[in-house]
C-alpha cells in the first residue's frame, strides 16, 4: 500500500482515540465515516465519531476505536471518499498507559561487548524500523534490528567490533533519522559517532581508595573547572586544561608555593566538585583552545568530555584519563563530585531522544509546545518512567565505572521528587558515603509544585542537599540587586536572618520557621561559578571602600561559610579574591577571564592561610558539623553585640572534639570593638592575622576585635 501523508491529518492521541484535522477546502471537511487500516495486514476497523468541532478553516474530529492500536505498527485512516491519511503518533507517547506498557527494567541498553560478539539494544517503542549503521574500516554496513517486547530493538553481531564506529537509523512518523547512541559510553571526536570499546582496556577504578564520609556535614566542597584550574601557563602543570592536569603535584623550590594537586592538598578541602565533565557542546574538541564553555550543554550523558583529553580522537583517551584523575584524587583523600545536567539537553531536535520516541522525553505546556523552564529550550520529563530510568542508569554508571563520590544537580527544581529520591536510594546502596545536592530553585515547568525537587519540598527529599540561596543573599547581599549589601558586606539589618542561617537553616529556637529538616540539607555558600565572584560583586556594592577593606569582608564571609552548621561550599579562587573582570556570566568567554592566574594567587597568601586555618578548625571538631537539628538546638547559641558583632557559641561539646566550649565572634563593621570576657581560661586560635588549631595566646578580661575580623576562642 502506498504511504501518503494525505489531504488531512490523523493523530493517535490515546490507545483508543484518534484526532483528525480536515481543512474545509477538502469536501468542506465533511468526510465521515472513517476506517482505520492496518498497513501490514490490511485489516480495517470502524472508527466512531465522538465529537466534531468547527474551527473556521478546518474541522476537528475526535474518533474512538474498539480495542487498542498497536504502537510500532503503521496505520492509515480512510475517509468516506476512500482517500487515506497516515496515522501519526500524537499525544500517545505522553500518556500514562504508554509509560506503563513500555517500561523496560533491563540493565543492558547500549552495546554489550565481548571478543566474540557485541549485542546492541535500543529503546524505541514507537519506531517502525531501526537499523544499525556500522562503520568498519572504510566499509559501511546497514543491519536491520529486531523488535522485541517493551519497545526494545536488538541486534547481535558475532565478531570482534572493538573500535568500530556506529550510529542508528530510526524511522518514526515517516521520518528517517540518523543518531548516535544515547546509551553509548565512548565516541569519536565531537560526538559524530558512537564507538564500541573493550572494558578490559579501560583503566580500572580503584573503589577501595574512595574516601569514607561519616556524615554529609563532614564534607567541605571546593568547586572548580578542569580547564580553569590549570589552563594558564602560570599553573606550572604539563597537561594544562586537561583531566591529568589536576593530578600534577608541583611545589616551587624557590618560593615553596603549591600548584595543581599540591595546592588542593594544602588547602584542606575534602571534596572537589567539577563543573561538567560529560560530553558537552560549545567547544570544538579538535581545536579546544579556540572556544570556551562551562559545559552545561549535554550532548552525551555517559561519555567524558573530549576537550579535557590529551587525544580526543582516541575514544579510550578521555575514558582512561578521567578514571586516572579520579583514582589519583582518591589516593590523596579527595571525594569527587560530578556536576550533572539531567534537566535539559543541548539541542532537542538533534539529541537522540526525539529520534527514538518523538515527544516522550520532554515536557510540553498546555498549548502543546515544548516547555522551557530551564531557559535552554527544553525540559526533560523526569517523571516519565523511561526518562527516570535513563537518569538512574546514568548515575549508576558514573558511580560504578568512574568512582564518582557525589552529584551536584543543575536546576534540580526541574527534576521531580520521586526521581530524586530513587537516585538517593540507588546511590546509597552503591556507595553509602555519597553526597547528593543541587539547585532547588522553583522552576517554571509544567510539573505540580508538590512534585518539584525544589527547596520548598526539602522535607520530601531526605539526605539531599540544596544550595542555600538565603544564606548567599543574606551574607553577601541579594544576587540580583548589585547594590544590596549583606551581613558580611556591612548591613547588620541581616543579623536576625543570619543567626538562623549560621545554625544550618534548620531551626535554632523551638517554634521558628526553618527551611531544612537538618543542617546536612544546607549547602552554605556566597559564591559559585554562576553570577559575579564575590570580589567583583563587592566592586559594585561596596565601591566606596578600598581593596583592603573589601578583602577583609571577603575573608569574613568565608569564615561564616566555613563555620556555619551545614555543608560549606567554596568556589575556586574565593580564598584569594578571584575576579572575572566584572563579568557576571562567564560561561563562554575567554580563558583569560576564566583561568586561574597563579602568579597573582600568592599575592594573597595571608588570606589563603587564614582560610586554610578555618578549614583545619572545622575539621578538628565535630560541633561545627552536627548532622541533625536536635544537636544544633542543644549546643548552639547565637548572640548580637554592639550592633555589629555576631557571637556563635557552642557549649558542652567535649564529646565531639578537643574543646568543650567554642566562641566565634564575627565583627561585621569596619571599626574596632571590645568584647568583655567573663572567664580567663579561653585560648585564642584565630584572629585577623592567623588561624588554626594551635593556641595563639590566652585571653583575659576583654577581647579587642579588629574591624571586619573573625575571632575564635576555645577552652
Amino acid at each position: 500500500m502506498l504511504i501518503t501523508q494525505g489531504r488531512y491529518s490523523s493523530y493517535l492521541d490515546e490507545y483508543n482515540k484518534i484526532t483528525i484535522l480536515v481543512p474545509k477546502s477538502y469536501y468542506n471537511g465533511e468526510i465521515a465515516p472513517f476506517k482505520l487500516i492496518n498497513m501490514t495486514t490490511s485489516e480495517a476497523y470502524e472508527l466512531k465519531v465522538e465529537e466534531k468541532f468547527d474551527f473556521g478553516n478546518e474541522l476537528k474530529y475526535s474518533l474512538s476505536i474498539q480495542g487498542f492500536v498497536t504502537v510500532g505498527t503503521e496505520y492509515q485512516v480512510m475517509d468516506c471518499y476512500k482517500n487515506t491519511s497516515y496515522l501519526f503518533l500524537g499525544y500517545i507517547a505522553r500518556t500514562e498507559e504508554f509509560d506503563k506498557r513500555f517500561y523496560y527494567n533491563g540493565d543492558d541498553l547500549g552495546p554489550s561487548y565481548s571478543k566474540n560478539m557485541t549485542r546492541f539494544k535500543l529503546w524505541a517503542p514507537t519506531a517502525t524500523q531501526v537499523q544499525l549503521i556500522l562503520y568498519e574500516n572504510d566499509v559501511t554496513h546497514f543491519r536491520r534490528m529486531k523488535r522485541l517486547s517493551k519497545g526494545i530493538w536488538e541486534l547481535t553481531i558475532y565478531q570482534d567490533l572493538e573500535g568500530c564506529r556506529y550510529r542508528y537509523e530510526i524511522v518514526n512518523n515517516l521520518v528517517r533519522q540518523e543518531t548516535i547512541d544515547p546509551y553509548a559510553i565512548a565516541s569519536t571526536v565531537n560526538a559524530e559517532y558512537s564507538v564500541v570499546v573493550d572494558p578490559l582496556k579501560c583503566v580500572k577504578v580503584k573503589h577501595e581508595l574512595r574516601p569514607k564520609l561519616n556524615k554529609p556535614t563532614d564534607a567541605i566542597i571546593y568547586e572548580l573547572s578542569i580547564r580553569d584550574f590549570t589552563i594558564h601557563p602560570s599553573s606550572r602543570v604539563k597537561n594544562r586544561g586537561k583531566f591529568l592536569g589536576i593530578t600534577e603535584e608541583i611545589i616551587d623550590e624557590k618560593t615553596g608555593y603549591h600548584y595543581g594537586l599540591s595546592y588542593l592538598k594544602e588547602l584542606g578541602v575534602t571534596h572537589i566538585q567539577l563543573l561538567p565533565i560529560f560530553d558537552f557542546a560549545g567547544v570544538d574538541e579538535n581545536f579546544p583552545e579556540q572556544s570556551y564553555n562551562w559545559g552545561y550543554n549535554p550532548v552525551q550523558y555517559n561519555v567524558p568530555e573530549g576537550s579535557y583529553a590529551l587525544n580526543p580522537k582516541d575514544p579510550y583517551s578521555r575514558i582512561n584519563e578521567l578514571r586516572t584523575m579520579v583514582n589519583i584524587l582518591h589516593e590523596h583523600g579527595f571525594g569527587v563530585i560530578m556536576d550533572v545536567v539531567y534537566n535539559h539537553v543541548y539541542e532537542r531536535r538533534t539529541f537522540p531522544f526525539d529520534a527514538m520516541v518523538p515527544t516522550y522525553f520532554y515536557r510540553y505546556d498546555y498549548q502543546g509546545m515544548p516547555s522551557d523552564g530551564t531557559g535552554c529550550g527544553n525540559d526533560l520529563a523526569t517523571e516519565r518512567l523511561m526518562v527516570r530510568k535513563y537518569i538512574l542508569d546514568s548515575v549508576k554508571f558514573w558511580v560504578e565505572e568512574y568512582g564518582i563520590d557525589g552529584f551536584r544537580f543543575d536546576l534540580m527544581g526541574i527534576i521531580d521528587v520521586d526521581t530524586m529520591n530513587e537516585i538517593r536510594q540507588l546511590c546509597e546502596e552503591l556507595y553509602p558515603s555519597i553526597l547528593l545536592y543541587g539547585e532547588g530553585w522553583d522552576m517554571n515547568t509544567p510539573l505540580p509544585q508538590a512534585q518539584k525537587a525544589a527547596k520548598f519540598n526539602a522535607f520530601k527529599l531526605p539526605r539531599i542537599g540544596h544550595f542555600n540561596d538565603a544564606f548567599r543573599d543574606n551574607i553577601k547581599g541579594h544576587t540580583f540587586n548589585h547594590q544590596d549589601r549583606g551581613l558580611a558586606l556591612g548591613n547588620f539589618g541581616y543579623a536576625n536572618a543570619g543567626k538562623q542561617l549560621l545554625a544550618g537553616s534548620s531551626g535554632l529556637i523551638e517554634g521558628e520557621t526553618y527551611m531544612f529538616y537538618d543542617p546536612s540539607q544546607s549547602i552554605n555558600y556566597v559564591e559559585c561559578h554562576d553570577n559575579h565572584t564575590l570580589w567583583d560583586r563587592m566592586k559594585l556594592s561596596n565601591s566606596d571602600e578600598n581593596d583592603e577593606t573589601r578583602e577583609k569582608r571577603q575573608i569574613l564571609a568565608a569564615a561564616m561559610v566555613i563555620f556555619a552548621q551545614g555543608i560549606p561550599f567554596i568556589h575556586c579562587g574565593q580564598e584569594f579574591f578571584r575576579s572575572k573582570n566584572g563579568i557576571e556570566n562567564s560561561y563562554n568567554v575567554s580563558d583569560e577571564i576564566n583561568a586561574i592566574h597563579w602568579d597573582e594567587v600568592y599575592e594573597h597568601e595571608k588570606s589563603i592561610n587564614l582560610i586554610k586555618g578555618y578549614i583545619k578548625i572545622r575539621k578538628a571538631h565535630g560541633a561545627f558539623r552536627f548532622s541533625n537539628a536536635i544537636l544544633v538546638k542543644k549546643h548552639l547559641r547565637i548572640f548580637q553585640h554592639h550592633h555589629s558583632v555576631i557571637e556563635y557559641t557552642l557549649k558542652n561539646v567535649k564529646d565531639y572534639g578537643c574543646w568543650d566550649e567554642i566562641h566565634i565572634f564575627f565583627n561585621t563593621q569596619n571599626r574596632e570593638v571590645n568584647i568583655p570576657i567573663v572567664t580567663n581560661d579561653f585560648i585564642l586560635i584565630a584572629d585577623e592575622h592567623q588561624s588554626g588549631t594551635e593556641g595563639i595566646k590566652s585571653i583575659e578580661g576583654e577581647l579587642k576585635m579588629a574591624p571586619l575580623s573573625t575571632i575564635i576562642l576555645v577552652k
